[in-house]
């Protein structure tokens, strides 16, 4: 009996570090919404689910929910691995600036990362986006143009790489939202 007991204290023990082995390498993401008048929310997400979900749907999933991003955004995806690709020696640098009055709009390259900061005058709304160039140049990767069946060519995203891609790696990722009384914050680790 007491040997058994060893046993199941062992693949217990075992079965916390494959855990949180796979915990550390796979990361999480943690959203937090906070609204004035409601009670504050906090949900950490091991990635290793939505890891696990990629690998288990169906292919043609990916084909019926990919083929509007295609069309509409799979241009963008191309274009941004070209972008990426020539930003990898430069610093920091400013990609776009826009204002107009108290309206900002900045796109820019620091350290590691491509941030996206937009203030709209007057309506306390923000948002701020950092996303890993490494996260974003493999998402471009899932993108590759392709003989159309018009003159012009067509871009094809391979969707369950591009989704992995995502979730994989992007970490230090962060998303925050703020609007009046209203806080949205996302964080990958």
């Amino acid at each position: 009996m007491l040997r058994f007991l060893g046993l199941l204290v062992v693949a217990a023990l075992a079965a916390a570090l494959l855990f949180g082995a796979c915990l550390a390498a796979c990361g999480v993401a943690v959203v937090s919404v906070v609204a004035d008048d409601a009670p504050a929310i906090v949900a950490p997400v091991p990635l290793m689910i939505p890891l696990a979900a990629l690998e288990l749907l169906p292919e043609h999933l990916f084909h019926e929910a990919h083929a509007e991003l295609d069309r509409e955004a799979g241009p963008a995806l191309l274009a941004l691995g070209a972008v990426l690709a020539s930003l990898e020696d430069v610093d920091e640098a400013v990609l776009v600036r826009i204002e107009d009055g108290d309206d900002r709009v900045l796109v820019a390259k620091e350290q590691e990362d491509l941030v996206v900061r937009v203030r709209e005058e007057g309506s306390d709304a923000r948002v701020f986006v950092r996303a890993p160039i490494r996260a974003l140049a493999r998402a471009a990767e899932a993108c590759e143009e392709v003989a159309g069946e018009r003159r012009e060519p067509e871009v094809r995203c391979d969707g369950r790489a591009l989704a992995t891609a995502v979730v994989r790696f992007a970490r230090g990722a962060e998303v925050e939202v703020r609007d009046r009384d209203a806080r949205v914050d996302i964080s990958v680790w």
